[in-house]
């Protein structure tokens, strides 16, 4: 009898057997400077639609942003911008932004993540790694 409920107990602490619940895919994004927005592309797939965007500051949370696009999503597309949303970045500051992408032909959900900080004096943006994800 304790055998039995030893290894009933053991089941359920290990979980169920098989593919699970699995964490989305993550990507790198490329990120260019355009201005004082930065231009954030990644390579799209057919099907893709962003269902969300998030982004954050060095600064915190009274500066980040986050927009659910359940309603009406956006289908981005190959060599254009992904939409900031008129998020305004400033100078100096690090940022991280996530969009999440799904697609009707792929079973699980993508992430594509850029981070950066912006230098409007020299015009320069320059990534950081601290949040990039491999």
């Amino acid at each position: 009898m304790k055998k039995l409920l030893m290894l009933c107990s053991l089941f359920l602490l290990a979980g169920c057997p098989g593919p699970g619940d699995r964490l989305p895919d993550r990507q790198n994004a490329q990120v260019k400077n355009n201005g004082n927005t930065p231009c954030i592309t990644y390579a799209v797939r057919p099907g893709d639609r962003v269902s969300s965007v998030q982004i954050g500051s060095s600064a915190g949370e009274k500066d980040s942003f986050r927009k659910i696009l359940d309603e009406s999503p956006f289908y981005p597309v190959s060599g254009k911008c992904l939409p900031t949303f008129d998020y305004r970045f400033e100078a100096d500051k690090e940022y991280v932004i996530y969009y999440s992408v799904d697609n009707d032909n792929i079973k699980r959900e993508r992430i594509i993540q850029a981070s950066f900080s912006l230098n409007m004096a020299r015009k320069e943006l320059s990534r950081w790694p601290r949040f990039q994800l491999e």
